[in-house]
């Protein structure tokens, strides 16, 4: 199942959920995710988007760094912080 489109309150949900931390910039909100105390990952969401669509969802899985498989299984609530740690260390070692 391909998700089209997403509230971005939950995309923000999802990425919390992960460990990502959050900043709210004059026009976008940040998302950092540090491992170890370096920032490993990073994403944004507009302020005034109340839904993201695609291509902004493709790209974030992108800046995420998650194949599509993975990337669905975190839209739909199923990737815990430990797995996507696990892709992380993978994907650094390719």
């Amino acid at each position: 199942m391909k998700i089209r489109t997403l509230p971005a309150r939950k995309l923000r949900s999802l990425l919390l959920k992960l460990g990502f931390e959050e900043e709210r910039g004059t026009h976008h909100v940040f998302f950092y995710l540090r491992h170890r105390g370096v920032i490993v990952v990073r994403t944004k969401i507009s302020h005034g988007v109340t839904e993201i669509t695609q291509p902004i969802l493709g790209l974030v899985g992108k800046q995420l760094k998650l194949g599509r498989r993975d990337f669905e299984s975190f839209l739909q609530g199923r990737l815990t912080k430990e797995e996507y740690l696990r892709i992380l260390q993978g994907s650094a070692t390719d």
